[in-house]
């Protein structure tokens, strides 16, 4: 690559693209622009997954906890209605 166009190239993202090129777009901070800056590896520890999970629970409605509390409430209402049957 010749200097001329090694310096029209300085501060963009460089990966080399499917037709042979180069990216021209602006890099993030990572250095490569986000089509080309690789997706999230996720949480690394214990404590970032926790911070994860506790950012995206909205409002808890199928956590297990919930699910399983519906399950009982369920049964206890067939358990009620056949009980109703039999009185």
């Amino acid at each position: 690559m010749s200097d001329r166009a090694q310096n029209s190239m300085d501060g963009r993202c460089g990966a080399r693209t499917r037709a042979g090129g180069h990216c021209r777009r602006w890099p993030m901070t990572n250095g490569r622009c986000r089509f080309h800056g690789g997706c999230s590896t996720g949480p690394r520890t214990a404590e970032g997954l926790a911070r994860i999970r506790a950012a995206r629970t909205i409002h808890g409605a199928y956590s297990a906890e919930a699910v399983g509390l519906r399950r009982v409430v369920a049964e206890l209402k067939r358990q009620t209605a056949k009980l109703a049957e039999i009185v």
